[in-house]
């Protein structure tokens, strides 16, 4: 049996303390948000699933196996419920393939002003400019990247909250890595 901090507040929930609810929330509701913010690309709808979610867990904590780790069982709640909105409102992005700005081009332009700052301003573009680049890959490869990159899951967890075998998650993300790296090389920008 696996026992950790989650645990240990999940059977004084399962007694009744409130608090340890709140706790657990705390705990999850950024990393939650987050990869559910990715997923649907809408603050609003994402507050609001990320709150169905807590309510989810809280009416099916008493289902949960103390032989599993709860970030896997949660990530999994979450998962469903976001591929199930992704599912009835699908949300629509540009092609990889249509040519906007790219980043190189953008570089080159008057916006990038260049102080001494600027090299947390150009690393946080390249992390925005990556992140966008992933919100346009197909969804049955973005969530897994969300999962691995954003989430810090192992490929087992991922496995265990998408119920994909592991090999299939490989495979998927390093396809997924290799639409990202295309991207990155159309936009004439070094990729390693």
């Amino acid at each position: 049996m696996i026992m950790d901090d989650d645990q240990t507040l999940i059977r004084r929930i399962l007694k009744g303390d409130r608090s340890s609810f709140e706790q657990l929330m705390q705990q999850y509701n950024k990393r939650m948000f987050n990869f559910v913010y990715r997923m649907v690309r809408d603050e609003e709808v994402a507050v609001e699933l990320t709150q169905d979610f807590f309510i989810k867990i809280y009416s099916v904590i008493h289902k949960y196996n103390f032989q599993y780790k709860f970030s896997t069982w949660a990530y999994r709640i979450c998962y469903n419920l976001v591929i199930d909105h992704v599912r009835k409102h699908p949300v629509y992005v540009d092609s990889l393939d249509q040519n906007s700005l790219s980043r190189k081009q953008l570089a080159r332009t008057d916006q990038v002003v260049r102080e001494d700052g600027f090299s947390n301003l150009e690393k946080e573009e390249t992390r925005d400019y990556i992140w966008g680049i992933v919100d346009r890959i197909p969804e049955k490869y973005r969530h897994l990247i969300l999962l691995r990159y954003q989430q810090g899951l192992k490929y087992e967890e991922i496995a265990g909250v998408t119920d994909l075998p592991v090999g299939t998650v490989k495979n998927r993300i390093f396809k997924a890595k290799e639409l990202i790296r295309r991207e990155i090389a159309e936009d004439g920008m070094p990729t390693q």
